[in-house]
C-alpha cells in the first residue's frame, strides 16, 4: 500500500446524532456532512465528546438518538464489524504478545487474503509508516497505523494516533496521511 493507491472514498453524514450515559449528554445533535476523500479534524476540549462521536461512527457506540450514514447508508445499529471503518484509538490497542508483522497483518485472519497478499500488504502498510525494518520486533505506536491502513477500510477514523511520535515522523505521517 502507498499514498497513491488510496482508500476507497467513505461518505459519512451524522444526522442530530446524540449520545446520552443516564442524565450526561456526551454528545448533542451533531449534524455533519464529510465527503468522500475529505480529511476532517474534530477539534474541542478534553470531555466535549470527540471520542465519543468517534466511536459512534465506528459503531462502538450506539447513537442515544440521531443517525450516523456511511455512503448514504444508515448503520447506527449495525455492529462495527459490519461497517468499512477503520479506528487508531489514542491507546492503541496493540496485542503485546505478537510482532509487529503479525500485529498489522490480524486484520487479514479475517478476510480470504492468501498468505502472498498478506505478506505483501503487511510490507506496503509497515513501509507506509516507516516500520519495514522492524517487523519481527514487538509493537509500538506506528503499528496501530499500520493495522487499521492495512484493510482499506473506507473511513478512517483518528483518535490523537500521531501524539507521542516525534516531530519529524508526525509530519511525514501526517502527509501520507493526507495523501490517502
Amino acid at each position: 500500500m502507498n499514498a497513491e493507491e488510496g482508500l476507497a472514498g467513505g461518505h459519512v453524514q451524522l444526522v442530530d446524532l446524540a449520545k446520552r450515559y443516564g442524565d450526561s449528554e456526551a454528545v448533542c445533535g451533531i449534524d455533519l456532512d464529510i465527503p468522500p476523500g475529505e480529511f476532517f479534524s474534530l477539534l474541542g476540549p478534553s470531555g466535549c465528546g470527540k471520542t465519543t462521536t468517534l466511536r459512534m461512527i465506528a459503531g462502538f457506540e450506539r447513537p442515544s438518538g440521531g443517525r450516523v450514514m456511511l455512503d448514504d447508508r444508515d448503520v447506527s445499529d449495525t455492529p462495527p464489524n459490519n461497517r468499512n471503518v477503520n479506528t487508531v484509538f489514542q491507546s492503541y490497542a496493540l496485542f503485546s504478545h505478537l510482532s509487529v508483522a503479525e500485529n498489522v497483518a490480524f486484520g487479514l485472519r479475517f478476510t480470504r487474503s492468501s498468505r502472498e497478499e498478506t505478506r505483501s500488504r503487511v510490507e506496503g502498510a509497515l513501509d507506509l509508516v516507516q516500520m519495514g525494518e522492524f517487523r519481527d520486533r514487538k509493537p509500538q505506536q506506528r503499528v496501530a497505523l499500520a493495522r487499521a491502513l492495512i484493510l482499506n477500510p473506507s473511513v478512517l477514523l483518528l483518535d490523537e494516533p500521531l501524539g507521542a511520535l516525534d516531530a519529524k515522523l508526525r509530519k511525514a505521517l501526517q502527509i501520507e496521511l493526507k495523501a490517502l
